[in-house]
């Protein structure tokens, strides 16, 4: 038995006790506090059952700490050899920071023979930071709100980030450190809110440098600095990292493709991109959260005139959640897959994201988590970034978040030919509030692995015609989710459920 289901058995017990000692009222206790430390994980997960070997491993937004040294990282101090290596046996590593202090820590996975990954969170004003005047220039009867922003266009800031950039990324490489991954969250300004685009156009300089007609509405101007980041990003990171490793993969917070046919939207859905490609960057970077924005921008537009009507409970936020979640992720796949194969997808993904800290809105299921990131994998995800923030409400999400991650990646490495080699098979993301079948798959040569659920409580049918110039073959989608695997046999399909 599990440790998970060690605790939770002790704890049905200790509540069936409470009730007869009260006289049949049922009592309710938390889950016990699961702590965040190696120790406890690699009791909780075991190894993998299938090899990862060769392949990129997930990362996780919390550091991996010990017991007895919960400030090793931060203190930019190695892990034992051993730590290293079995959370590898796990299909997980730890990430480092792009300064030198982590070169020592690089230096010590390296020997243990694991990947070595950069993952750090950054933002700011650019602007700010690197060039003394490069703030909005106002006329002397225009007061703006909030902070001054920095002027959009000025680029040699930028530049000289980038090259504080490649001062950190050359004592790495003159250090004997080969950075396998660079999976970076910068989010800098310059954003397309309505704060900054009033800033811009009253800004006297920009009104000289952006190209016509752009400050003149407020939507233009989302699309153009929406595109913008996109560049900015491509030509000073990712170009200064591919200078020194290029063989790195590479990606941003967000770097994502949209076109006309399929155009991409915000992680919670309130913002429409315009057509756009990710430059430089070998990898997009969609994010799959369940983040309680979505309920605020999607539970009405979901139900329409009967929302209020609806009852606000998981089952039905698992609808909204799946929805949103898998929109984002499969548009990205689907336009890369026409525009640019050759590039890679590295989701972000998360169960729980309280950006409103709504409490009303109901947490995505652990059920219907699993689900979601079985999909990613069936619609290209080569790897997964684990967004894992310490919550301090709900602490044991934080490493239940890891486990949901590494179980899903586990069973989808039986499948490891098709995560590597096949062609994505589906992007559609059916209504939430339709119980049509949600499918994925990868096809292979003569074989195609498929997944299908419905959100609704009745297996319903989904016909699939697997290679266009085939036979269709009709499979069932549970509630709780099936696996297949198809063979092509001349103008038959055999099929084996998994």
């Amino acid at each position: 038995m599990s440790t998970y289901n060690y605790y939770r058995s002790v704890f049905v017990s200790a509540l069936v006790l409470g009730a007869l000692l009260l006289g049949g009222a049922v009592v309710q206790a938390a889950d016990p506090p699961i702590p965040w430390n190696i120790e406890t994980l690699l009791q909780r997960i075991p190894p993998l059952k299938h090899d990862p070997t060769g392949r990129l491993p997930m990362v996780t937004w919390e550091a991996f700490v010990t017991k007895d040294a919960p400030q090793a990282f931060n203190r930019a101090e190695p892990l034992p050899a051993e730590m290293y290596r079995e959370l590898a046996k796990r299909g997980l590593a730890q990430c480092i920071r792009m300064n030198e202090r982590y070169i020592p820590v690089a230096l010590a996975m390296q020997q243990a023979g694991v990947k070595v990954i950069v993952m750090e969170g950054g933002g700011g004003d650019v602007q700010k930071t690197y060039r003394k005047d490069g703030q909005h220039q106002f006329p002397k009867d225009y007061q703006p709100k909030g902070d001054i922003h920095g002027c959009p266009l000025l680029l040699d800031a930028w530049n000289t980030m980038a090259q504080e950039l490649r001062g950190r990324l050359q004592k790495f490489r003159d250090a004997g450190v080969t950075i396998d991954a660079a999976w970076m969250d910068w989010e800098h300004e310059p954003w397309w809110m309505e704060d900054e685009w009033q800033q811009s156009r009253h800004c006297l300089r920009c009104q000289q440098i952006f190209p016509p007609g752009v400050l003149d509405d407020h939507d233009r101007y989302r699309a153009y600095i929406i595109r913008l980041r996109q560049q900015l990003y491509s030509t000073y990171l990712a170009a200064p990292i591919l200078e020194y490793y290029p063989k790195c993969s590479i990606t941003n917070w967000t770097q994502l493709h949209s076109s006309p046919e399929y155009p991409n939207q915000s992680f919670g859905g309130g913002t429409r991109f315009p057509p756009m490609d990710i430059g430089l960057f070998t990898a997009s970077n969609p994010v799959a959260y369940g983040v309680d924005t979505i309920y605020k921008y999607h539970w009405s537009q979901v139900w329409g005139a009967a929302a209020k009507d609806v009852l606000l409970d998981a089952a039905h936020m698992d609808r909204v959640y799946t929805w949103v979640m898998l929109t984002q992720t499969s548009r990205d796949a689907a336009v890369s897959a026409a525009w640019a194969p050759e590039k890679r997808s590295i989701p972000w993904v998360a169960r729980y994201c309280p950006d409103e800290e709504d409490a009303k809105v109901p947490i995505m299921s652990r059920d219907r988590y699993r689900e979601v990131l079985r999909h990613l994998f069936l619609r290209g995800a080569q790897t997964l970034q684990i967004f894992n923030a310490n919550r301090p409400k709900t602490p044991n999400i934080e490493t239940e978040e890891v486990e949901d991650a590494v179980a899903v990646y586990d069973e989808m490495l039986e499948y490891r030919p098709f995560l590597e080699h096949g062609a994505i098979m589906c992007c559609d993301v059916p209504a939430a509030a339709s119980d049509a079948p949600i499918w994925s798959g990868l096809r292979l040569d003569n074989t195609a692995l498929i997944r299908a659920y419905t959100q609704g409580p009745k297996t319903v049918p989904v016909t699939i015609t697997p290679w266009k110039d085939g036979p269709t073959v009709t499979l069932n989608a549970p509630q709780q989710g099936a696996t297949y695997l198809l063979t092509r046999q001349g103008e038959k399909i055999a099929v084996v459920k998994r």
